[in-house]
């Protein structure tokens, strides 16, 4: 379990191996979500569980690589937040992931 979301900020958390958050995206004025990596590019599978009551997201090594593709090609058709928060999430695990990551929505 990672720690008391009150007191982080309202964003996209990577979640560690020790259940350590560290913040990918804090959200900006927008209607977007994390969950709509899933409901619009079709990326990402839930993990079965939640944390805090948050649902926990696990993106693959080929869907991290096309988030960027993605937020290019399309950052004329979604809010500017949620282009941004792809290529946030990219930026991160192009440096810092493996094969998977797991990332948490915290409001």
């Amino acid at each position: 379990m990672y720690g008391d979301s009150q007191e982080t900020s309202s964003g996209v958390y990577a979640i560690d191996e020790d259940g350590g958050l560290t913040l990918l995206h804090e959200y900006q004025d927008g209607e977007y979500s994390l969950e709509d990596l899933l409901e619009e590019f079709g990326f990402g599978q839930m993990d079965g569980g939640t944390e805090n009551g948050d649902a926990i997201i696990v993106l693959n090594s080929r869907e991290i690589r096309e988030l960027k593709v993605n937020a290019d090609a399309y950052s004329f058709d979604y809010d500017e937040g949620f282009i941004a928060m792809c290529l946030d999430i990219e930026r991160f695990a192009s440096g810092n992931v493996g094969e998977s990551l797991r990332v948490v929505s915290i409001d």
